[in-house]
């Protein structure tokens, strides 16, 4: 690993940062690659507040490869 794409899904694979303070991501988190910097760390965009999903809050956090995993999406099969 080690290679962000912008838009690329990824989910925390251990809690990043102080969890019980608002700029913590808890392990299992899932967030939206918005940038790459020159040394190839990931600046995602973490969805938080999941009892509150209306108010789309958000925290933007750098992460390296060892602390998040890409998600891919399942291949699709056709019915019928």
């Amino acid at each position: 690993m080690g290679h962000f794409e912008i838009g690329a899904t990824v989910i925390a694979v251990r809690d990043l940062g102080r969890v019980r303070w608002r700029s913590g991501i808890p392990r299992g988190t899932v967030g939206v690659v918005v940038g790459v910097d020159w040394l190839g760390d990931a600046r995602v965009n973490f969805a938080v507040g999941a009892s509150k999903p209306d108010r789309g809050e958000s925290v933007e956090h750098i992460v390296t490869a060892d602390d998040v995993r890409i998600l891919r999406a399942a291949p699709r099969r056709r019915i019928g």
